[in-house]
């Protein structure tokens, strides 16, 4: 049968388990814990959300399903500002006391399980971020019947559920997961071979010369 919806998904659940009596609040639950996986693991192009950011204080909550940054910039004046990203401990040796300014580097902290990023040094006007971050995928439910993953990979949708309804069939198929995330970047990357680069620049004239 077809699992392209969310209702088809719990269909297919209750007939891969030959549980017609499989409530809809258990299916429920099965297909929370497979999105937990897939937000945990998995890091692809439908994940990828571009907002924009108002810097106008030291702190500033991260975006609603926030996972991780992929690039962060300021625009002022028609100019981009990288963000360098920097640890917590770091952040505080050099921000340099009340010190304000135009951000140069970033942080993420959490505060009672509420994250927010840590400016440095301290805006001293209002910015405009550009942030684009892994975001959480949008769960399925009554109210969206469908999303990126359920829509091309709809075998981990299925896998999973059944890995969580029932330990004894093996689990979630950690193959199905890695192809996906490779296809994701054999689409993003084609067939160019990778090229280490570096800014650091070597003077072999020494070498030639000898």
């Amino acid at each position: 049968m077809a699992v392209s919806t969310y209702t088809e998904l719990k269909a297919s659940i209750a007939n891969w388990l030959n549980r017609s009596d499989l409530s809809d609040e258990i299916a429920d639950d099965f297909i929370k814990l497979t999105e937990a996986d897939f937000n945990a693991k998995l890091r692809i192009r439908q994940m990828e959300q571009i907002d924009t950011v108002t810097i106008n204080a030291e702190t500033v909550s991260v975006p609603t399903g926030f996972i991780s940054v992929r690039s962060f910039y300021i625009l002022s004046s028609s100019t981009k500002y990288p963000l360098e990203y920097i640890t917590p401990h770091n952040m505080f040796e050099i921000r340099g006391g009340s010190r304000s300014g135009r951000p140069r580097s970033y942080t993420i902290e959490a505060d009672n399980e509420t994250e927010q990023f840590r400016f440095g040094p301290s805006p001293d006007v209002s910015y405009t971020g550009y942030l684009s971050y892994y975001k959480n995928i949008e769960a399925l439910s009554s109210s969206n019947a469908s999303n990126p993953i359920l829509d091309k990979h709809p075998g981990i949708y299925l896998y999973g559920s059944l890995y969580h309804a029932a330990n004894f069939l093996g689990g979630m198929d950690p193959a199905a997961m890695e192809r996906c995330e490779n296809n994701d970047k054999q689409d993003s990357y084609g067939g160019a071979p990778v090229v280490q680069r570096t800014d650091v620049q070597t003077d072999l004239s020494f070498y030639r010369n000898r």
